[in-house]
């Protein structure tokens, strides 16, 4: 596994990797959209990557420095925190340019704050009684709901779960996601981990705030021909 000391450091490194050992290959569909003949959604992915961040403190400036939305960022985040449920929200028209195609009969197929907002404060609560447990997870990926969806029937998550540990006075993240594209999602995925990791950080005694390291395992992580021609 890679370490890193911040995310910048992390991210030029990936943008590396995926050009020189990235493999490539045409995907069928990309969420609920069919590509099986579209060559700009040609595909360079690195399979089965994971890295360690040590310091995700400056991941505002970071998401700043990658000209990343930092307001979709934030209402994103709020949203998927609130105990009301939220489908679609509003945080999708900060960024409609990506989220609007997938908007049908005025919903989304789902959405983060649907899947997190009844495991949230149970999971807190667990760190706060338990703080050396190993059963603090957060699961986005629901095979209930999820499985009928699989080939482009409906989107489903890329992200499959959050867990976390406190260790040595701090929260660490092990945060895994089935694909992710480098491009459009990464940046913000990363943020959000990391704004997750803090805010369950604060709402902790045992750590009071404090944050460890955030470690990050991908199925499939990824660049379309359509955004990056260079890397090809």
């Amino acid at each position: 596994m890679r370490i890193f000391g911040n995310l910048n450091e992390m991210y030029l490194e990936l943008e590396r990797e995926i050009k020189h050992n990235g493999l490539t290959v045409q995907v069928e569909t990309v969420q609920d959209k069919k590509v099986k003949d579209d060559k700009e959604y040609l595909t360079k992915e690195l399979l089965g990557y994971s890295f360690l961040v040590k310091n995700t403190s400056d991941r505002d400036k970071w998401i700043k420095t990658l000209n990343c939305n930092l307001d979709w960022c934030k209402e994103e985040f709020a949203e998927r925190t609130s105990v009301h449920e939220v489908n679609p929200g509003k945080a999708w028209k900060l960024r409609r340019k990506i989220w609007q195609e997938f908007i049908h009969d005025g919903k989304f197929s789902y959405t983060y704050n649907e899947r997190l907002r009844n495991q949230l404060n149970k999971t807190i609560d667990l760190l706060n009684t338990n703080p050396r447990s190993r059963q603090a997870i957060i699961t986005i990926y629901d095979q209930h709901q999820d499985i009928d969806n699989r080939a482009g029937q409906k989107r489903i998550p890329c992200s499959m779960y959050y867990q976390f540990f406190i260790r040595e006075g701090k929260l660490n993240l092990i945060y895994n996601i089935r694909s992710n594209d480098f491009i459009n999602h990464f940046p913000y995925d990363l943020w959000l981990a990391s704004e997750l990791q803090q805010y369950i950080a604060q709402h902790n005694k045992h750590v009071a705030g404090k944050v460890g390291d955030l470690i990050y395992f991908c199925g499939s992580l990824h660049v379309f021909y359509k955004d990056c021609r260079e890397i090809f």
